[in-house]
C-alpha cells in the first residue's frame, strides 16, 4: 500500500516538472525585442518625447516665432515643417535657418534628441548663452548657430561633441576666448567663429584638428602670437585670422600646408620678416599680409607661386627692393605694395604680369 502511494506521489512530482519545461521554453521563446507591439510602443514614446521637448521650446519663444511654427502641434515632429527622421522616426535634422525666430536655447531639451545629426538655427534672433548641455548631442555632424546674437562664452562641453564635422558661431557676440577643448574635435572639417568679440591667444590645441579644411577667426579680438601648431593643418584651405590683435612673427611652420588656397593675416600687429618659407604654398591664390608691422625685404621666393591671384603687403615696414620674380607670377590680378619703405627700381618684369587689374600706383 504505502509503495502504490508512492509511486503515485512521484509520478505527479514528475509530471509538474515536466509541465513547467514546457511552460518555461514557450514562454522563452517569445522575445520582447522583435514584438511588433513593443517594438511601436516604444517609437511612440520617443516621437513623443521629441515632440514634447520642441513644443516647450516653441512656447518659449516670442510670440510671432510661435505663429512661425504653427505646424508644430500634436505629438509626432516627423509630420511638422522644417524637421526630418529616420526610418524609427526619431528627429534627425532640424533646419530652422533663416525661419524669423526669436528667443534663447534655454528651454530646448538637447538630451531628447539622441539621433539628432545637423542643427541649423542660423540666421534668425536668438539671444541668450549658448547652453553646455548641448553637448548631450553625441551625433552631432553639422552645427550651425551663425548670425544671430548669441552672447556669453564658447561652451567647453562642445569638445565632446566627435563626430562633429562642422561649427558655425560666427556673427555673434560671443565673448571669452576660444576653448582649448574643441582641439579634441578629431573629426570637424570646417570652423568659423569669425565675427565675434573673441579675446585671448588661438590655442596651439587648434593643430590637432588633422581633418580641418576651413579655420575663420577673422574679426575678433584675439591676441598673442600664432600658435607654430596650425603649421600642423595639412588638410587646411582657408586660414584667415585677419582683424585681431595678433602680434610677433608670421611662423614659418605656415609654409608647411601644401593644400592652403587662401592666407589672410591682414589688420593685425605682426612684426618680423615675411618668411621665406611662404613661397612653397604652391596652392595658394590669395595672400593678404597686409596693415600690419612686417620689416625686412620681399622674399623673392613669392614668385614660385604660380598660382596667386592677389598679393597685398601694403601698410607695413618693408624695405629693400621688389624682387624681379614677382614678374613670374602670371595669375596675378591684385598687387598692392604700397605705404612701405620700399626703395631702388619698379622692375620691368612686373610688365609680363598680363592679367593685372590695378595699375603701378599700388607699388607707390
Amino acid at each position: 500500500m504505502l509503495f502504490n502511494q508512492f509511486n503515485s506521489s512521484l509520478l505527479f512530482f514528475l509530471l509538474v516538472v515536466i509541465i513547467l519545461q514546457l511552460v518555461s521554453s514557450s514562454t522563452a521563446s517569445i522575445s520582447p525585442v522583435t514584438s511588433p507591439f513593443i517594438y511601436t510602443n516604444r517609437t511612440a514614446i520617443k516621437e513623443r518625447k521629441e515632440a514634447e521637448a520642441l513644443l516647450k521650446w516653441k512656447t518659449n519663444l516670442h510670440i510671432k516665432s510661435q505663429s512661425l511654427l504653427s505646424s508644430w502641434a500634436g505629438s509626432t515632429p516627423c509630420n511638422w515643417v522644417r524637421i526630418n527622421c529616420d526610418n524609427s522616426r526619431s528627429v534627425t535634422h532640424l533646419n530652422l535657418s533663416t525661419y524669423g525666430l526669436r528667443g534663447t536655447l534655454q528651454n530646448l531639451n538637447f538630451q531628447s534628441f539622441p539621433n539628432l545629426l545637423s542643427l541649423d538655427l542660423s540666421s534668425n534672433s536668438l539671444y541668450g548663452t549658448i547652453p553646455s548641455n548641448i553637448s548631450h548631442l553625441s551625433k552631432l555632424l553639422v552645427l550651425d548657430l551663425s548670425t544671430n546674437q548669441l552672447t556669453g562664452a564658447i561652451p567647453t562641453s562642445l569638445g565632446n561633441l566627435s563626430n562633429l564635422t562642422i561649427l558655425y558661431l560666427y556673427k555673434n557676440q560671443l565673448s571669452g576666448s576660444i576653448p582649448q577643448e574643441l582641439g579634441m574635435l578629431s573629426s570637424l572639417s570646417d570652423l568659423q567663429l569669425s565675427s565675434n568679440n573673441l579675446t585671448g591667444a588661438i590655442p596651439p590645441s587648434l593643430g590637432n584638428l588633422s581633418n580641418l579644411t576651413i579655420l575663420y577667426l577673422y574679426e575678433n579680438q584675439l591676441f598673442g602670437s600664432i600658435p607654430e601648431e596650425l603649421g600642423m593643418l595639412s588638410s587646411l584651405s582657408d586660414l584667415s585670422l585677419s582683424s585681431n590683435n595678433l602680434t610677433s612673427v608670421i611662423p614659418a611652420s605656415l609654409g608647411n600646408l601644401s593644400n592652403l588656397n587662401i592666407l589672410y593675416l591682414d589688420e593685425n600687429q605682426l612684426s618680423g620678416s615675411i618668411p621665406q618659407e611662404l613661397g612653397m604654398l604652391c596652392s595658394l591664390s590669395d595672400l593678404a599680409l597686409s596693415s600690419n608691422y612686417l620689416t625686412g625685404a620681399i622674399p623673392p621666393s613669392l614668385g614660385n607661386l604660380s598660382n596667386l591671384t592677389i598679393l597685398y603687403l601694403y601698410k607695413n615696414q618693408l624695405f629693400g627692393s621688389i624682387p624681379e620674380e614677382l614678374g613670374m607670377l602670371s595669375s596675378l590680378s591684385d598687387l598692392s605694395l604700397s605705404s612701405n619703405n620700399l626703395t631702388s627700381v619698379i622692375p620691368a618684369s612686373l610688365g609680363n604680369l598680363s592679367n593685372l587689374n590695378n595699375n603701378f600706383q599700388e607699388l607707390s
